[in-house]
């Protein structure tokens, strides 16, 4: 017949399992994300054009690109309302490597894997950020002033910021030279890491 502490021990010992046993099946459910689960993401964001889930399916790095935020929602919209591809392979078919139909660009994006807490293999897609190389043909040389229209941020950007790259997506531009509108502008990089020229003309 076992003592009081001799229970205690077993109790304190079959709790201790039970903890390590559901920390195993959390981490390997919730932090690791199997290559189904990433495609399964993919295609929810693009189900619900959801471009936050959408950019948290990258690397840190590319989730840290300034406006990321605006590709990414531009690109779930893009895969969304183009894509001839069904919306519910979407996920499956970046997932295993290949481009999907109809899309105005054809997005490069990779899929990556990294070890968490040493056991458990996790996938993540990563993609090349495009520089944009700004070249004034106004005659007002650096007179100038980029806003950034899409996703109504309307934001003032500079030749600098669009040099060190851009997130895939569309980006949508304002420009003013001298006083005057000179038009509206825009880019869409595609994750292939080349530089795109914006090039800016008088009227």
């Amino acid at each position: 017949m076992m003592n009081a502490k001799t229970k205690s021990i077993i109790t304190v010992g079959i709790v201790a399992i039970l903890i390590l046993v559901g920390s195993f099946f959390l981490i390997k459910t919730r932090v690791a994300v199997s290559q189904n689960r990433l495609a399964n993401n993919i295609t929810r964001a693009v189900q619900n054009k959801d471009g936050k889930l959408f950019l948290k399916q990258f690397s840190k790095d590319n989730q840290n690109i300034k406006f990321s935020e605006i590709g990414a929602q531009s690109v779930v919209k893009d895969l969304h309302d183009n894509a001839t591809d069904p919306t519910s392979e979407i996920g499956k078919i970046i997932t295993d490597g290949r481009s999907v139909a109809g899309t105005k660009a054809d997005y490069s994006f990779t899929v990556e894997t990294k070890k968490v807490m040493g056991f458990f293999t996790s996938y993540y897609l990563t993609t090349r950020k495009s520089p944009v190389r700004v070249t004034n043909y106004t005659g007002y040389g650096d007179d100038m002033t980029i806003k950034m229209t899409s996703g109504g941020k309307n934001q003032t950007v500079t030749k600098s910021e669009l040099s060190s790259g851009l997130f895939p997506g569309r980006y949508d531009f304002e420009v003013t030279s001298g006083g005057e509108d000179d038009g509206s502008y825009w880019v869409r990089p595609a994750g292939d890491g080349d530089t795109i020229d914006l090039t800016v003309t008088d009227y």
